[in-house]
């Protein structure tokens, strides 16, 4: 009897009261295809599931269980919280009466700024840092993941984490509007500010995160990354409280199309960042460069573009200056970078070379090489350059020929430093190798020295630095750039020695372009086309 008793009593005592009945089937074993609305859903949901990407599901994962998401989403949530109490509390009993939404608008928009435009970048930058310095991206590059898909996948985790903590301050954001004194418009335009600049702040750490692997240049690009976040939270913060609080934005045609024109840009250079950074980790007998020089394409029709319509829109010259010197300086980086691009093409490359001669004409400078790379950039600087200087002189605008005469100075430091930068690295990457680091202390040491040596020359020669603009000056750039600006006396004189120091260092560039002149593409193996067909 006491046996039978120790056998019942546990089968009474532990009997599950949710378990489902022998005759119910359960939940689990349920068929996805079943019948009902329940089981379009389903079949829906496992379509699409099929087509995301696999590093967005993991990071997706990883991130949202994450000790640093939970720490800084449990802060923002009482942070937020404590926000609402203290202010109403201050603002009482003037709350019930006056409009008191903007001042508790401030608040919250630094409450979500911190998170955005700092946590998020950061935990990108950190997660692809980590995956090439552990080793870990090996076992992705083995699968069927592209370098792109990769990045996209950071990215779009990142993206994720940016929705969870605006759907944590959205209802903070309501209660704002509730409290009068902001628009449905100040909201949006403060959301989509943050919003946009977490994105570009994010791809720029994900760029960031790819150039260098030792663990000293990550900490450098950290600190870089740091800088950017820092100055970007400032430049926003003074954008959205002088600005956007006092309303004195407004939703004209001139606000519409200058919000248009700066979204292109941003967009644009939120592309490129992501371009490039699957370009650093993407296998070397791929062809990393010319989607990047069709987008730098693309970059300078936006920017011509955007100028044009701003000048012609305030019919000032000085706009067309600004815009050829942002132009000058970009090319200039961006030659400086092409130039540290490995000299030798795989089999893979030379397959995409352009066949018929007007092609190579034309279309040779988009292949990869730091020679194609240093023609690119001139080529296309120069270009844009001029048209932007040709514009003032169509239109009529104001003083027309000072921003063509800007473009030739700008074109004439453009060739002269890249050209001079590149004759100098030729050699040292015969020995060195190709590194980005090469030419990149090089254009800076040459800018540096256009700066100071005229004032060693004067101290030489007079015994101090010139304390007046002379033609002696023509390569301190900085102080030529001023006087363009400030309009104090004429720089035709100092802009053509400027072209002609330019064009005599192009020339000697071109002669030593010969082997980038015989590049020819090559047929596609049999068995390269025997496994595509595959």
């Amino acid at each position: 009897m006491s046996d039978s008793a120790s056998v019942k009593m546990p089968l009474e005592l532990h009997r599950d009261p949710i378990m489902a009945e022998p005759d119910e089937e359960h939940p689990l074993l349920r068929d996805t295809d079943r019948p009902g609305w329940w089981g379009w859903i389903d079949k829906q949901s496992e379509q699409v599931s099929r087509h995301l990407n696999p590093i967005l599901i993991k990071e997706a994962r990883q991130s949202l269980k994450s000790r640093q998401f939970a720490v800084t989403f449990f802060l923002l949530l009482v942070t937020s919280w404590f926000w609402m109490i203290i202010g109403v509390v201050t603002l009482a009993p003037d709350i019930y009466f006056v409009p008191s939404g903007a001042d508790l608008m401030s608040g919250y928009y630094f409450l979500l700024a911190i998170p955005m435009i700092a946590m998020v970048p950061l935990a990108a930058h950190r997660s692809l840092a980590a995956e090439l310095d552990e080793g870990t991206y090996e076992l992705l590059a083995i699968t069927r993941l592209t370098s792109m898909r990769i990045v996209t996948g950071k990215l779009g985790s990142a993206v994720l984490q940016m929705l969870v903590y605006f759907a944590a301050l959205v209802p903070c954001f309501a209660f704002c509007y509730l409290l009068r004194g902001i628009d449905m418009v100040m909201i949006g335009t403060t959301i989509m500010l943050v919003f946009g600049v977490s994105i570009l702040l994010t791809t720029f750490g994900l760029l960031l995160a790819t150039v260098v692997q030792n663990r000293a240049g990550q900490i450098f690009t950290l600190l870089v990354l740091l800088g950017v976040i820092v100055f970007s939270e400032f430049l926003c913060g003074a954008f959205v409280l002088e600005v956007i609080m006092r309303q004195q934005i407004f939703w004209n045609g001139e606000g519409v199309v200058f919000t248009l024109l700066f979204s292109a840009v941003t967009v644009s250079c939120m592309v490129m960042f992501v371009r490039a950074a699957a370009a650093r980790i993407a296998p070397i007998t791929e062809n990393r460069s010319t989607r990047l020089r069709w987008i730098m394409f693309a970059q300078q029709l936006i920017w011509i573009a955007s100028i044009a319509t701003l000048a012609l829109w305030y019919s000032e010259e000085v706009v067309l200056q600004f815009g050829i010197m942002i132009q000058g300086g970009y090319w200039l980086l961006m030659g400086t970078l092409m130039l540290g691009e490995s000299s030798e093409l795989s089999p893979r490359v030379l397959r995409t070379l352009p066949q018929t001669t007007f092609g190579r004409m034309m279309m040779l400078w988009f292949s990869p090489g730091p020679g194609t790379g240093f023609m690119f950039a001139i080529t296309t600087g120069c270009a844009g350059m001029m048209s932007l200087g040709m514009v003032a002189v169509l239109f009529g605008i104001n003083n027309a020929f000072e921003p063509l005469t800007f473009a030739f100075l700008m074109m004439g430091y453009l060739t002269m430093f890249l050209g001079g930068s590149r004759l100098i690295v030729l050699p040292i990457a015969w020995r060195m190798g190709n590194t980005f680091a090469i030419p990149c202390c090089v254009t800076a040491a040459l800018l540096a020295l256009g700066v100071i040596a005229p004032a060693i020359f004067m101290t030489i020669t007079t015994g101090g630095p010139s304390q007046q603009y002379g033609m002696q000056e023509f390569t301190n750039w900085i102080w030529t750039i001023d006087r363009s600006f400030s309009r104090s006396s004429s720089i035709e004189a100092v802009a053509f020695i400027s072209f002609l120091s330019g064009g005599t260092v192009f020339v000697v560039n071109l002669f030593l372009l010969i082997r980038e002149f015989t590049y020819r593409r090559v047929a596609v193996p049999v068995r390269v086309i025997a496994d595509s067909e595959k």
